[in-house]
């Protein structure tokens, strides 16, 4: 995040020199106020009072441009601020969600938004004119050394106040908004399950253990802001007793013939002004507590992301090969010493019994996770070495549970990117769902998602592989296919198959189903998160079938059961 803030520091500094010349043009109306009852009321010259009330009237037009600038400027800081974190940080928490042991971190764009709204707002002009503080009791030690003291003890005891508010309301601030930001993603979750929810009569406990997340969060922000409500309550008695009390200040310090009477109102302007930004900064603590977490969580994401290496490679042919690939999450290991090679253009079927580790090694193969032990290399290149952004045109991939973007069916088989019509009818084509697309209310046109109109699984299943399939891409990764296709369905993707065969696309595919199996070159069957057996399809059939017949042999009534 420091980064970022050097880009902005000169408009802080820029916004710092124009703080100078405001707060010493926010002492015209009190010299003002002075010269009148010293000059003016005792001399009787109309001429001094023309010539002093145009000098304060040009004084605080340029007070009033100079004010309105730095406004500009800070607000010009908050939305270039906006502009510029958005997108890496929508960036960073997609790859955070992808990376192992990730901060699973949700909120970054609305910490933008919070950074925004404090650069922008009246948090950041009293920090701004708080350094002025001295200039203004400085003056009230030319008026009085008494005057000077006093408001020296005045601003001490604000200070005292606002570290006093930090102090009670920093721990409960920071617990609040974790709390919230967890009770936000568990509705998230509902929100996508509520069909579920509904189905299975849920809604009482999910709504009971959402208001017990809530309800915490809720009243740690009551306490916070009971204390901050209490002490800006404090704060303003505070700062007009202390107004009253330089006004008779000064009144005792006429009585005794140590001052003149202009003091007096001068005396109760100046001590104002220069307690006005302490109040402001605890007016808005809690905006200022709530900026300062938002910058501490986005470093913290930055500072997670890895150091990006640009790597310029040529266009894969697709060969895949792993070498002794291992990983361990939590200190459990997932995958032990995966090593296999595969042709570019060759499709290999990967198997075995659930939680055997298959859809972790897709991540490994995809890049998405690193192996913690050995390499998975597409064209001899460590593929979680590549840049992402680069390998990602080359790649397809298909999830267990695809989910489609709102936007329309050929925006999100464009993968959210600029439309090629000749693409992305090409890809619909090869997967087989150009006519399914074409039935469809506005064909390609369609718009889908929670707002548009509602596809069936098995309709979302086969527009995210023609997705997948967008670009012609050279490694093909299919987890699982044909989890919600119906016959037609499922013909349709041997058909893609066949045609991702022709244009010799690498392919894995992750499968219980036999018929996918049929026209795979190699098998690759995993138990325990580790190889069982790897070879041409019909050796490892064969070795299956062996070890099945001999299985059986030890235990004879097995079949019967």
């Amino acid at each position: 995040m420091r980064e970022f803030l050097r880009k902005w520091m000169k408009f802080f500094w820029i916004a710092g020199f124009f703080s100078l010349f405001i707060n010493l043009l926010y002492l015209t109306f009190p010299i003002y106020m002075l010269a009148v009852y010293e000059r003016v009321l005792y001399s009787y010259s109309m001429s001094t009072l023309t010539t002093l009330t145009i000098m304060a009237a040009t004084a605080l037009i340029v007070l009033g441009g100079l004010d309105f600038l730095r406004s500009r400027l800070l607000i010009h800081v908050g939305v270039d601020m906006d502009n510029t974190l958005s997108r890496p940080v929508f960036s960073e928490m997609l790859n955070d969600r992808c990376r192992i042991g990730g901060l699973g971190y949700t909120e970054g764009l609305r910490d933008v938004n919070t950074l925004r709204n404090f650069f922008s707002g009246n948090a950041v002009f009293a920090i701004f004119d708080a350094p002025w503080t001295p200039l203004y009791i400085l003056v009230m030690f030319f008026m009085h050394p008494v005057l000077g003291y006093f408001a020296i003890a005045a601003a001490v005891i604000l200070f005292l106040l606002a570290l006093f508010q930090e102090i009670l309301t920093r721990r409960k601030m920071d617990r609040s908004g974790a709390m919230e930001s967890v009770s936000h993603q568990f509705a998230n979750t509902c929100m996508r399950n509520a069909e579920v929810i509904s189905a299975m009569g849920m809604t009482p406990g999910v709504i009971n253990r959402w208001r017990e997340t809530g309800d915490e969060a809720l009243a740690l922000r009551n306490e916070a802001n009971s204390v901050s409500g209490a002490m800006s309550a404090a704060t303003t008695s505070f700062r007009s007793a202390m107004q009253v009390l330089v006004f008779g200040l000064g009144a005792y310090l006429v009585l005794q013939n140590q001052s003149t009477p202009g003091i007096i109102i001068a005396a109760s302007i100046i001590m104002r002004q220069a307690l006005g930004p302490v109040e402001k900064i605890i007016g808005s603590w809690r905006q200022t507590v709530e900026a300062r977490a938002a910058y501490r969580r986005l470093d913290e994401l930055i500072q997670a992301a890895p150091a990006a290496e640009e790597m310029e490679l040529p266009e894969p042919a697709g060969r895949l090969e792993a070498e002794g690939a291992s990983l361990s999450l939590e200190g459990k290991p997932i995958l032990q010493n995966i090593a296999f090679g595969i042709d570019a253009g060759s499709m290999l079927g990967l198997i075995g019994p659930s939680g055997a580790g298959k859809t972790t090694l897709c991540r490994l193969i995809l890049g998405l996770w690193p192996a913690m032990g050995g390499k998975i290399r597409l064209d001899s290149y460590d593929v979680h070495a590549w840049n992402q952004q680069e390998l990602g045109a080359y790649i397809g991939y298909l999830p267990q549970d695809p989910e489609l973007f709102p936007g329309t069916v050929s925006e999100n088989i464009a993968r959210m990117g600029d439309v090629d019509p000749e693409k992305v009818v090409a890809a619909a084509r090869t997967a087989g769902i150009h006519e399914m697309v074409l039935k469809l209310p506005k064909g390609y046109d369609t718009w889908v998602g929670d707002d548009g109109v509602r596809l069936s699984g098995g309709q979302r299943q086969r527009v995210a592989l023609a997705r997948a399939l967008y670009g012609d891409p050279r490694l093909v990764v299919l987890d699982e296919p044909n989890s919600n296709l119906d016959d037609a369905g499922e013909k349709a993707l041997m058909e893609a198959l066949e045609r991702l065969r022709e244009k010799k696309t690498t392919v894995v595919i992750v499968t219980h189903k036999p018929a996918l199996l049929s026209g795979v070159d190699n098998i690759l069957m995993l138990k325990d998160g580790r190889v069982a057996h790897f070879g041409p399809r019909d050796e490892v059939f064969r070795k299956l079938a062996s070890q099945q017949q001999q299985e059986r042999g030890h235990n004879p009534g097995a079949g019967g059961r």
